[in-house]
């Protein structure tokens, strides 16, 4: 058994423990508490380590992101308007090369685990993505996201993608991962998935308890086209035979129309969430839906920032995204949590860190395993060194800290 002692332990299910211990055996949490009773407790054949003046907590979850963009993160599409981003990221995507996009992918894998992040719900409509999430040794859900309007191929888009799902399911590194990755079929956004591909994987998460990702309220436009107000992304999407002829605008609010769909459920993770009216909270709230909030991907498109403090008081859980890096200069979460603090200073400390981890555990079905420090979890937990005695630990968290370590790799001492 190992027992790691710490400044601060940050239990997130519980309230700070200073002076703190983890038991661990054979990569569970057995025991927490105070470090004189659990070192005592794990009795004399005990190894304890001392992380020191440092804050153990548990690993971050990346409710949001596209891995498989990351190899746009030199030449990012630009941003200031969400539909000039959308062309531009067309206009890259038609010089993508698997190879590079490959490496690029594993390579923001590999950074993401080296600060701290366990976890991943990663969207991608490659088939090679799942695969290499697999091999990164993260847990998460590889969402396989589908986009097709046009109103009559919604029975074969949905055979064809199906299809694509049990090749990568069979996949050997997939198959390999099943005990801590699951790969499920999921629409990209109302305004490029059609009202019958939107409702058959409605049914097909109901019927297999399974969730969904899906982009919504994202930008003015996208309310705009979805209240048939025209606009510009209404353009770009006729301009580029996205859009069914048809098709015609349900004349509501992205949230209203989703949930006349059947799309919103307890299963559902709502990404983005910028632009919602008042009756649209509501909604989301009887749902039981999960806001995935991106602060800075939202900063960079220009869309605006969601409503997490009002969310919260009515009771929407939320959680936390990077996106990709075609709208962030990373994939660091412990950026993601200073972004957000910046963005809502009201917001407590402690929250954050909440949405951080055990919301997004939650979010993702992983928290059962992870997203706290609880007996019985994975020991999958970061070590972040605290240099300033005089700040609070809790400040130090949400301040982007400079120095972070999986658990397994973090420096320590001989204890006691």
């Amino acid at each position: 058994m190992l027992v790691y002692t710490a400044r601060v332990l940050i239990p997130i299910a519980s309230s700070p423990l200073w002076d703190g211990a983890v038991a661990v055996e054979d990569g569970r949490i057995v025991n927490l508490g105070p470090a004189a009773e659990v070192i005592e407790a794990a009795g004399q054949g005990a190894e304890v380590r001392a992380l020191g003046e440092a804050a153990l907590m548990p690993g971050l979850v990346n409710a949001h992101t596209h891995v498989e963009l990351s190899w746009m993160a030199s030449g990012r599409p630009p941003g200031g308007s969400y539909t000039d981003w959308l062309r531009g990221l067309l206009e890259l995507r038609e010089r993508e090369d698997e190879e590079t996009a490959r490496a690029a992918a594993e390579a923001a894998l590999g950074a993401m685990a080296a600060r701290g992040t366990v976890a991943v719900g990663d969207l991608s409509n490659r088939t090679w993505a799942a695969g290499v999430l697999a091999r990164s040794g993260l847990h998460g859900i590889a969402f396989h996201e589908l986009l097709s309007s046009h109103i009559a191929h919604a029975e074969q888009r949905i055979e064809e993608a199906a299809e694509r799902l049990d090749r990568i399911e069979a996949e050997a590194d997939v198959a390999a991962a099943s005990d801590r990755l699951r790969v499920i079929l999921t629409p990209h956004a109302p305004h490029t998935v059609s009202a019958p591909l939107l409702r058959a994987l409605a049914g097909r998460a109901e019927a297999s308890n399974e969730l969904l990702s899906i982009h919504v309220s994202e930008s003015v436009e996208e309310c705009e086209l979805l209240a048939g107000d025209g606009g510009a992304l209404d353009e770009f999407l006729r301009e580029h035979r996205f859009r069914d002829p048809a098709w015609e605008p349900p004349k509501q609010t992205p949230v209203e129309y989703l949930d006349r769909l059947g799309v919103l459920s307890a299963r559902t993770l709502a990404v983005h969430c910028v632009h919602l009216e008042h009756h649209d909270h509501s909604k989301l709230q009887a749902r039981g839906a999960t806001v995935v909030t991106c602060p800075r991907s939202n900063r960079y498109l220009g869309v605006g920032s969601a409503p997490v403090p009002a969310l919260l008081r009515e009771g929407v859980p939320i959680a936390l995204g990077t996106d990709s890096l075609a709208s962030n200069p990373d994939l660091d979460l412990f950026a993601e949590i200073a972004a957000l603090r910046e963005e809502h200073p009201g917001l407590a400390p402690a929250a954050i860190l909440r949405i951080a981890t055990l919301n997004g555990a939650t979010a993702l079905g992983l928290a059962d395993r992870l997203g706290s420090i609880e007996p019985g979890k994975l020991a999958e937990l970061v070590v972040v060194r605290i240099d300033d005695e005089e700040e609070h630990p809790l400040e130090a968290l949400c301040s982007n800290p400079s120095e972070v370590h999986r658990l397994s790799d973090a420096p320590w001492s001989a204890g006691p």
